[in-house]
């Protein structure tokens, strides 16, 4: 029998536990793309210090989930950014998205996107973005396959060498 999924947005009952621990996989899973997104010791603490934060907005916030079994199998933060000088005037970034593994391939994370769509739709957000390490085939594969996507800015990094 094939397991139900529930896509709902993140309660209290989330912010600690499985939704952290979710995010911090998607933390390390960067950190193996590129060493500029070494973890912090402290993610962990942070982690939860932003899911609250979110949680808490739900203005310029949205963070669903989706549960399988009781058990939160992944997750999509959502911020809603400003565009003054472009029409539309605001933009929906996923800014983190991560889904188990073992539940990947499995229309969960297509799913989740629509669910996001729908509630954007209805506060009047217009225009969404993803953002993701450069090397994370998993995501680009996801956003270019078939989810109306593509690419619309490439953002550049450097470390600043210490003196």
């Amino acid at each position: 029998m094939k397991a139900q999924i529930e896509i709902r947005r993140m309660e209290e009952r989330d912010l600690g536990g499985t939704a952290a621990d979710l995010v911090l996989r998607l933390k390390r899973l960067n950190e193996e793309f590129d060493s500029v997104f070494e973890v912090a010791e402290d993610a962990r603490e942070k982690i939860e210090e932003m899911l609250a934060r979110f949680a808490s907005d739900r203005e310029n916030h949205l963070v669903m989930v989706a549960e399988s079994g009781g058990k939160v199998v992944g997750i999509v933060f959502v911020t809603v950014v400003d565009r003054s000088f472009y029409s539309p005037k605001e933009e929906a970034r996923i800014v983190d998205f991560y889904i188990m593994p073992e539940f990947r391939r499995k229309g969960i994370g297509k799913m989740l996107i629509e669910r996001v769509t729908r509630e954007l739709n209805e506060k009047g957000v217009r225009f969404v973005t993803a953002e993701f390490p450069s090397h994370n085939l998993i995501a680009l594969n996801f956003y270019r396959g078939g989810i109306g996507f593509r690419e619309i800015l490439s953002v550049y990094g450097k470390p600043i060498e210490e003196d």
